[in-house]
């Protein structure tokens, strides 16, 4: 009986070690389980940091690409902007000079035509360089590319543009001068008396 009851003491210690030995295992694979759980979280918090970093590096390229061909594209405003007195000043002067003078004179002929074909060559680079003249008259008046300077009336509605003091200009996309203009007020409404 002693024997019997020896292995039953010990299938009980067997047993208790058999569980803790399961208990622990199982210990060991819940840890490992969570281990596991935490690294998966950490890979996709890096992932999505890598991602986000990535993006951003995008973008600041392209903002930099842009702000690089923006340089290049109006780095001649400043220059441009004080030839624009230069193409005025021949407008001056050819305008100044009357056609019955221009008829009478064949150097004064000459002059005017040597005179337009600078202008034009200056007219020429300007575009080269994505520099544009815009027309005003007969237009509408907008604020963003007209600067006006008095108000008329005239045959054409109001906020119609009819005259054109000075050329207005472009650069690329941006407004490099605004046409200086006289705004229609309208037909003038005449009073009975």
């Amino acid at each position: 009986m002693n024997k019997v009851s020896k292995n039953n003491g010990d299938n009980k210690n067997d047993k208790k070690k058999n569980l803790k030995n399961t208990k622990k295992e199982s210990d060991v694979i819940l840890e490992k389980e969570k281990i596991i759980t935490d690294l998966k979280i950490k890979l996709n918090q890096a992932e999505d940091r890598i991602l986000r970093e990535l993006a951003e590096n995008e973008n600041i390229r392209k903002r930099y690409e842009k702000q690089t061909t923006d340089n290049l594209k109006y780095a001649v405003k400043n220059f441009s902007y004080e030839l624009l007195n230069v193409t005025d000043n021949f407008q001056r002067a050819l305008h100044s000079i009357s056609k019955k003078d221009i008829e009478e004179s064949s150097n004064l002929k000459s002059l005017i035509v040597g005179l337009e074909a600078v202008e034009k060559e200056i007219y020429e680079i300007f575009e080269k360089n994505g520099i544009t003249r815009f027309d005003s008259l007969n237009t509408k008046f907008d604020p963003e590319r007209h600067q006006a300077v008095s108000k008329k009336e005239s045959e054409l509605p109001e906020g119609m543009i009819v005259e054109e003091l000075q050329k207005g200009f472009m650069i690329g996309e941006r407004l490099l001068r605004p046409a200086m203009v006289i705004v229609s007020a309208g037909k003038s409404e005449k009073k009975e008396s």
